[in-house]
């Protein structure tokens, strides 16, 4: 699991053959721009290093930033003139420092049940809260973007230059 949620890196830093004013243009209309998305990733393994994964402990209830404050942030952050390189940059920053936490923990911390804001059991999943199913779900979430992000390129683009 830790090695297929490591991959993003590597799909993510190849998007920096694209031209760069195609990373702020918006995926489809009302939609984020790859930029966006890029800022999106990185911003969530940030808040996940530093304040979700070191209180994944038995029991605990962690109490977890809103969605969409956060969201708004790495939007507005990918808005505010940073490149989409460095953007890339950082996020295959934040993803290798959450990996080199992730591969430093044992088979049974990835098994401890925990609360999010009173919550036992992940909606999304229908499985009680714990590191695996956790990580889990953003190797989803990676894969929902990669699929927007492809889809947008190839969109744009002849076959000669179509994103895998």
């Amino acid at each position: 699991m830790i090695t297929e949620f490591e991959q993003a890196q590597d799909w993510v830093n190849s998007l920096k053959k694209h031209p760069e004013k195609d990373f702020f243009e918006p995926i489809e209309n009302g939609k984020w721009s790859v930029a966006e998305i890029i800022a999106h990733l990185a911003f969530w393994d940030k808040y996940v290093l530093e304040a979700i994964l070191p209180n994944m402990k038995q029991n605990t209830d962690i109490k977890s930033i809103d969605f969409q404050e956060l969201n708004d942030q790495a939007s507005n952050y990918a808005l505010s003139g940073i490149s989409g390189m460095s953007l890339i940059d950082q996020f295959v920053e934040s993803r290798e420092r959450l990996v080199a936490k992730l591969r430093g923990k044992s088979d049974a911390e990835f098994h401890v049940q925990f609360k999010i804001n009173g919550d036992e059991i992940d909606l999304y999943s229908g499985a009680p809260f714990s590191m695996y199913n956790y990580i889990s779900s953003f190797i989803w979430h990676d894969n929902h973007h990669k699929k927007q992000i492809i889809e947008f390129f190839n969109s744009k683009y002849s076959k000669d230059f179509q994103v895998k």
